[in-house]
């Protein structure tokens, strides 16, 4: 009887403490506290510190006025050449991302569905890429996107164009090299919610009638959607935010949103109105992040319906 009942006192849960938690709950802020401290620290200030600096003026010549405004982001908003630079940036993530929908898609479902002992092989050539730095593949498409490049060489020798393509200094290029970079993050989002979609799902649809294209777009399409859109907001959001390959494919000439902050800063000093155009870089990010974490709640939610 007395084991029984110290059997029963170990059993029972811990006491919550003053405000409701248990050991459990101190235990988990515990080893939460140090992340949190990392981010406040690496994170939250320095974002603090960005947003704080955007709301001050600055004069060539004269030291930051510590009061604040709202006269860069007045700048920014009024100015159809900043105005155009963001809507230039959107549409060029908007395209890398579609494009890497489109390039991606066959590739993650052939991936999810492959029974070959050599799938490693493929997956490990799939995430290779990203074991090697942007700089250096995208020096490469310098060379492959060159006048006399591989690409413009073999486009003319198949007869498909009749002088060469200028695909460096201009969008094209630009597209090109980060759809290349982002691909990898698309099919490996993807892949993981295609493998989760039964094989039954689509024998059974082939079986009742359906042809392969009714088959795609009526099962496979929107069980795919979560993944899809989460890979979108993770190709959406790098492209948006890249520097090393704009710059070197496009040249000073073609302005985006991460090329005029290093300009702002860098070049004219004006870290006062580059910080307002990374907050504006902050907010784009953030609302993607919103915007996409709905629409995956809601496909998800419409999935189990």
């Amino acid at each position: 009887m007395q084991a029984q009942r110290l059997s029963g006192q170990l059993a029972a849960p811990a006491a919550p403490g003053r405000w409701g938690w248990g050991l459990g709950g101190y235990a988990a802020a515990l080893m939460l506290l140090p992340y949190g401290l990392l981010l406040g620290i690496f994170f939250f200030v320095p974002i603090s510190l960005v947003l704080l600096l955007s709301l001050q003026s600055y004069v060539i010549g004269q030291s930051l006025d510590p009061t604040l405004r709202l006269d860069n982001y007045a700048r920014l908003f009024t100015d159809s050449f900043y105005l155009g630079t963001i809507v230039n940036t959107l549409k060029l993530g908007a395209a890398v991302t579609l494009l890497a929908i489109v390039l991606g898609f066959p590739v993650a479902y052939s991936l999810a569905r492959t029974r070959s002992r050599y799938a490693w092989v493929l997956r490990l050539l799939l995430v290779a890429p990203l074991l090697v730095s942007v700089i250096i593949r995208t020096y490469g498409w310098l060379v492959l996107l060159s006048n006399t490049g591989l690409v413009n060489q073999l486009l003319l020798g198949l007869g498909i164009v009749g002088e060469p393509v200028k695909f460096l200094f201009d969008v094209k290029g630009i597209v090109i090299g980060l759809v290349e970079v982002a691909l990898p993050l698309m099919i490996l989002t993807m892949i993981g919610v295609i493998e989760n979609i039964k094989v039954d799902l689509e024998e059974a649809a082939l079986n009742l009638g359906a042809n392969r294209f009714r088959v795609f777009f009526e099962v496979i399409l929107p069980l795919s959607l979560p993944g899809i859109l989460a890979g979108s907001m993770l190709v959406f959001a790098a492209a948006v935010a890249s520097f090393v390959t704009p710059a070197l494919l496009g040249g000073p000439s073609l302005m985006l949103l991460s090329t005029m902050i290093y300009q702002q800063i860098m070049v004219t000093l004006d870290w006062s109105f580059g910080a307002t155009l990374s907050a504006m870089m902050l907010a784009i990010s953030t609302a993607i992040f919103f915007v996409s974490t709905k629409l995956v709640g809601s496909s998800r939610a419409t999935r189990l319906d």
